[in-house]
C-alpha cells in the first residue's frame, strides 16, 4: 500500500489510535466518555493494519446486536474507508458484513448470532461497546482470537467483568474523554459540557469518562451478576408480571428464593403483548405451572390470564406497600443473572426522589422506568412478606 494512504490515516486520528498502534498487550482496553474518538480511532486502526500489515489477517468487528453494528460501526466503516480510497480497492460482501482488501479480511457480526461466536478463530478481535456483552460471551470469542483483543466502552456500570480483565498483567487500559477528539465541533463540545450542571453522576461517566458510582439516590446498590447456568437448584419459585401494551413494556421475571438469597432472572421485556400472548409464552416455556403475581390493578387481565390456565394471582398492594417491598428486598443477598440486560438498566437507574433542595426522599422517583422492578418487588412482597426467618434481627 502507498505510503500517502498510510500517512492520511494517521492526519486524522484521535489518541486511542497511537495508543492501539504503541501498545504491546494482548488486551488493549478503551474506557472513556461519549463522544471522546474510541470507536472512530479504533476503526482508522483496524484499516491501518490492512493497509500495512504483509501477513494477511483476520480482523472481527463485534456488538451485541446486528442493528446496533450497522448503526455504528458499519456506518464508520463505510465512511471512513470511502474517505481513505480502501472501499474501492476492496471487496465488500453487504450480506456477509465482510470486506476484503490487500489479502486482509475484515468481518462484522453480533453476539446474537451464536455459531459466529463460537465459529472460526481470527487474528484481531474488537469488541465494540464492550459492556454490552455477556462474560461468557468474551471468553468463547477471546480463545478464538490469536494476537490482539481490542473493547472500548463507556463505564456506565459501577460493577462489570471489564474493570477486572484491566487488571490483568496483560492487559492495558486507556482513558478518554470528550475533549480528546480533536475533531469534536464546538456546539457538540458546549452540549456535553452542559451536562456538568444537570446530572453529575451522569456527567461523571459521560462527561469525565470515569467509572460509575452508586448514587446515593440509587434505591438498589449491591446487587451481584452472574450467568443464569450457575444458579442453584431452587424450590421456591414465582413470576411477576407487570402489564404493559403501548406506551410501556410488559415485565415478566422469574424469582427464587433459595435460603437468605434471592435469584432473579429476566423473562419478557416487551410491548404489544397481548393477554393471549402472555398466556401462550408461559405456556411455551411451562410457567404456567408458576404462581405469578400480576400488578392487581389490572383485575380483568388476571381473570383472562386464570381462563388460560395461568395460575394468575393479584399482587399485595397497598397503601406502603411500596417502600415495604423495597425494604423487603433489602433484606436479602441478591443474584440476578448477566442475561437480564433490562433488569440491570433499571437497577441502576432506579432512584429515590429528591425535594427541589436536593434533599432525598424515601419514595421513588415517579414516571421512571421500574416495569421489572415492580414484578420483581410484586413476587418478593406477595409471597414471602409474612416469612418469620426472613428478617435480620
Amino acid at each position: 500500500m502507498d505510503s500517502s494512504t498510510t500517512q492520511k490515516i494517521k492526519e486524522y486520528c484521535n489518541k486511542q489510535f497511537y495508543e492501539a498502534i504503541n501498545s504491546k498487550k494482548r488486551l488493549k482496553i478503551f474506557q472513556g466518555g461519549t463522544r471522546s474518538g474510541k470507536s472512530w480511532s479504533l476503526m482508522q486502526y483496524c484499516l491501518y493494519l490492512m493497509t500495512t500489515e504483509k501477513k494477511p489477517l483476520v480482523i472481527s468487528i463485534v456488538r451485541k446486536t446486528l442493528p446496533a453494528l450497522k448503526r455504528s460501526v458499519l456506518r464508520d466503516f463505510l465512511y471512513i474507508s470511502k474517505q481513505l480510497g480502501i472501499y474501492w480497492k476492496g471487496v465488500h460482501n453487504k450480506s456477509d458484513n465482510t470486506f476484503e482488501f490487500n489479502g486482509h479480511t475484515l468481518e462484522m457480526f453480533s453476539t446474537d448470532d451464536a455459531q459466529k461466536i463460537r465459529g472460526s478463530a481470527r487474528d484481531i478481535l474488537w469488541l465494540c461497546e464492550g459492556n454490552e456483552l455477556f462474560f461468557e460471551d468474551f471468553q468463547q470469542l477471546a480463545m478464538r482470537t490469536r494476537i490482539e483483543i481490542l473493547i472500548d466502552f463507556n463505564p456506565s456500570d459501577p460493577v462489570h467483568y471489564l474493570y477486572d480483565l484491566a487488571e490483568r498483567d496483560d492487559a492495558d487500559l486507556f482513558l478518554s474523554t470528550y475533549k480528546d477528539n480533536k475533531f469534536l465541533p464546538k456546539e457538540l463540545v458546549n452540549e456535553i459540557e452542559r451536562i456538568r450542571e444537570r446530572d453529575s453522576d451522569y456527567w461523571r461517566v459521560y462527561g469525565e469518562g470515569l467509572r460509575a458510582v452508586f448514587s446515593e439516590k440509587q434505591i438498589f446498590r449491591n446487587w451481584n451478576y452472574i450467568p443464569y447456568k450457575d444458579f442453584p437448584d431452587i424450590d421456591d419459585e414465582v413470576i411477576g408480571i407487570d402489564f404493559g401494551f403501548s406506551q410501556d413494556n410488559l415485565a415478566i421475571v422469574k424469582v427464587g428464593r433459595h435460603n437468605n438469597n434471592l435469584y432473579i432472572h429476566e423473562l419478557l421485556y416487551k410491548k404489544g403483548m397481548t393477554n393471549r400472548d402472555i398466556a401462550e409464552f408461559l405456556k411455551g416455556k411451562k410457567l404456567n405451572e408458576f404462581i405469578c403475581y400480576c400488578d392487581s390493578a389490572e383485575p380483568k387481565s388476571i381473570e383472562e390470564l386464570r381462563q388460560m390456565d395461568v395460575i394468575a394471582k393479584g399482587a399485595i398492594k397497598g397503601q406502603g406497600s411500596i417502600n415495604a417491598g423495597i425494604s423487603l428486598l433489602k433484606e436479602f443477598d441478591i443474584y440476578v443473572s448477566e442475561e437480564s440486560l433490562n433488569i440491570q438498566k433499571e437497577q441502576q437507574s432506579y432512584l429515590y426522589d429528591e425535594l427541589k433542595d436536593g434533599t432525598i426522599i424515601n419514595k421513588p422517583k415517579a414516571n421512571q422506568a421500574d416495569h421489572l422492578m415492580d414484578s420483581i418487588r410484586y413476587c418478593v412482597y406477595s409471597r414471602w412478606r409474612h416469612r418469620v426467618d426472613f428478617f435480620v434481627v
